[in-house]
């Protein structure tokens, strides 16, 4: 029978704030017969990745908030691989220290009843992203100015990101 496999994959680890991460996924037919019909390929982004655009070879990608979706219904020989899918994303600010990437594929003929084929049919890849520095700077004063006097001006600098800062902060 059919047997799609999904392999997903990354190169380096991502950063805050970087706009073109990129996850590669291959599909391949791990059973002894070729597919038949459409094969589905099915990536919901964890939360801090945002997918800003999908493409591969014969694929029709689509995306949709998170979920990034490609198919094609040319039949893939038993034992090949179809073209790999790149998907590219931003990468929040905010983003968590690591993240866990699934892609899914199904359709394609494999026989979805079939828990010996269907229970390979995601792969799974963690992902480091490095943290950032975010400084901020707010300025306040407390209470009115009046003509010929002084007034005092307060500026903070606060850090919001995961990385501490280095080297000298400059205010201008």
């Amino acid at each position: 029978a059919v047997d799609l496999r999904p392999t997903k994959a990354h190169v380096g680890n991502f950063t805050q704030g970087q706009t073109n991460a990129q996850y590669t996924i291959t599909v391949r037919d791990s059973g002894n017969v070729a597919t038949s019909g459409t094969v589905t390929v099915t990536d919901t982004l964890p939360a801090g990745l945002t997918p800003t655009a999908a493409a591969g070879t014969g694929w029709t990608c689509g995306i949709s908030g998170q979920i990034v979706t490609c198919t094609r219904a040319d039949a893939l020989a038993s034992g090949g691989a179809y073209a790999a899918i790149t998907i590219t994303a931003t990468v929040s600010g905010t983003a968590a220290a690591s993240v866990t990437n699934t892609a899914w594929v199904s359709g394609g003929g494999e026989p979805a009843a079939n828990a010996l084929m269907t229970g390979n049919n995601s792969s799974a890849d963690p992902t480091t992203i490095n943290a950032q520095t975010d400084l901020i700077v707010a300025k306040s004063h407390v209470g009115n100015f009046t003509v010929g006097t002084n007034g005092t001006y307060t500026i903070t600098v606060t850090n919001q990101g995961r990385l501490a800062s280095t080297g000298t902060v400059t205010v201008l």
